[in-house]
């Protein structure tokens, strides 16, 4: 073969590794940047004044480290369960004021730390996180028992829970994603921690609406009409893969993962009905503001009582007195003088 023929054939085949190789070690680098590990906290669930177990999992040659927290049950039956998968730069000691929200709404919580954040040992990665979920879930699914069974994910959460569904699933008889990505190489260009022009050559790690049509289980997402971070075509687009029976909250409270912040009862009814009993709105979509629906009936009742009393003051000051009297008898009119005689 000539000489220009095998310099042009080793140059493409350099350029060819060079490129398979580039696209490996920038798909690596991402992986280990998606995520953000945080030191544990101070704070435990005993911060807040409820009971506790401190839970070891492992997972690979990772021991994960989380917590345990049992509500009473109802009427002789367990307490419905939700495995809560937390944010990014976040560790489990940032989410014992919502495990005490679910402890009084009857609701237990399991919650970890991924490989590396928190208290977990190793070195954060995404496949690392989606496989301590598998490893979590089942440690959840026998720890549970016969209870009502649901997962959730917030953020990045959500992201691990839908990569890691396949394992996941089997362990839970629902699941909840909250502020979810559509793909996490999506969310890193958006977010500026990916050059647009350096994506072509990254693989996605994780391509939520791909995993999204692997999912069986009734699923409930909320999303807030108002997320600078995560736009909320994102969720439509992860909920219009999932072929089991779905349902699409766009929440009224604003920013990213606004609902973690809120103790309202009314902020949190679709996920405390969906947990508790299984049921989704009724609408695809749907978009009822549940607190203001809330205030509106509440508004309505005290100005129903305000007219009320008001009728029933004005019946009062209408009727006329009845006259004076004293051991149940009528007061008796006073006798006239006796007429002197001439």
């Amino acid at each position: 073969m000539p000489k220009p023929v095998l310099w042009i054939a080793g140059t493409v085949l350099a350029l060819l590794l060079l490129g398979f190789g580039g696209r490996l070690y920038a798909t690596r680098v991402m992986s280990q940047r998606a995520l953000t590990p945080k030191a544990l906290g101070s704070a435990t669930p005993a911060t807040v004044a409820i009971p506790f177990v401190r839970i070891s999992v492992q997972s690979g040659d990772r021991m994960l480290i989380g917590w345990w927290v049992r509500a009473r049950g109802d009427a002789g039956k367990p307490a419905p369960a939700l495995l809560f998968l937390h944010g990014n730069a976040s560790t489990i000691s940032d989410y014992v004021t919502l495990q005490r929200f679910f402890y009084r709404q009857g609701v237990s919580t399991m919650v970890f730390d991924y490989t590396g954040f928190g208290g977990s040992g190793g070195t954060a990665s995404l496949s690392n996180a989606v496989q301590d979920a598998g490893r979590v879930a089942r440690a959840f699914f026998d720890s549970a028992g016969v209870a009502r069974k649901v997962a959730m994910g917030s953020a990045l959460g959500a992201t691990v829970l839908l990569q890691a569904i396949d394992s996941v699933q089997p362990q839970v008889n629902g699941i909840v994603i909250e502020g979810v990505d559509a793909s996490v190489k999506e969310s890193a260009v958006r977010s500026g921690r990916l050059p647009r022009f350096i994506a072509p050559l990254v693989a996605d790690i994780g391509n939520n609406v791909t995993a999204a049509a692997r999912v069986r289980v009734p699923t409930l997402a909320i999303q807030s009409r108002e997320d600078s971070r995560t736009p909320f075509d994102n969720a439509m687009r992860v909920v219009a893969a999932i072929p089991s029976k779905t349902s699409l909250v766009k929440h009224w409270r604003k920013g990213h993962a606004a609902l973690l912040a809120s103790s309202k009862v009314c902020d949190w009814q679709p996920v405390l009905a969906f947990v508790k009993s299984g049921v989704l709105p009724a609408a695809k979509v749907d978009s009822t503001d549940v607190c203001a629906v809330a205030k509106a009936a509440a508004d309505s009742a005290k100005a129903a009582a305000a007219v009320a009393a008001a009728r029933a003051n004005a019946q009062t000051r209408a009727t006329p007195r009845k006259a004076n009297t004293k051991s149940g008898k009528s007061a008796k009119a006073p006798a006239k003088a006796p007429a002197k005689k001439p």
